[in-house]
């Protein structure tokens, strides 16, 4: 049925809806919420790739404390665990192969900081690198 004027002619051109500049509203603000979320999730995913590896970086740094700390203070059982790797062979380099630090770098350095009363005081610094990031770990430590 066409509306009517009072007069009772019919008037289609006087007809004015909101339904296309309402969805075409509609339209654009899904199209804006939709790209702007694919960005967030872009931006998650980057960081989230950025914290695994500085966690793996940080468990390589640790890991390469740990080689020095047994070599200066080598555990009982072990009395000749790994001589090359004393303070005194100057900074060592160590590339894990194993799963979870595959690739991972840490290169460790160690200097005797004092020595009182015949007791020495290390400090250790191995710096641990995973695909361009990098963590410190510094243990001070001593053979008392």
């Amino acid at each position: 049925m066409s509306p009517k004027r009072r007069d009772g002619q019919t008037t289609l051109h006087t007809q004015r809806g909101i339904g296309i500049p309402a969805a075409l509203f509609v339209i654009t603000l899904f199209a804006v919420l939709a790209v702007a979320i694919n960005l967030l999730q872009e931006q998650n995913a980057e960081t989230y790739e950025e914290q695994v590896n500085l966690t793996r970086a940080f468990y390589a740094a640790e890991s390469g404390a740990g080689i020095a700390m047994n070599s200066i203070f080598p555990p009982e059982e072990f009395p000749q665990y790994n001589v090359d790797a004393e303070c005194a062979a100057g900074p060592r380099e160590y590339v894990f192969t194993i799963d979870g630090l595959n690739a991972c770098t840490a290169t460790v350095t160690c200097s005797v900081d004092a020595t009182v009363s015949s007791v020495e005081y290390y400090t250790i610094v191995s710096e641990g690198s995973c695909n361009g990031v990098s963590r410190k770990v510094q243990v001070r430590s001593s053979g008392q």
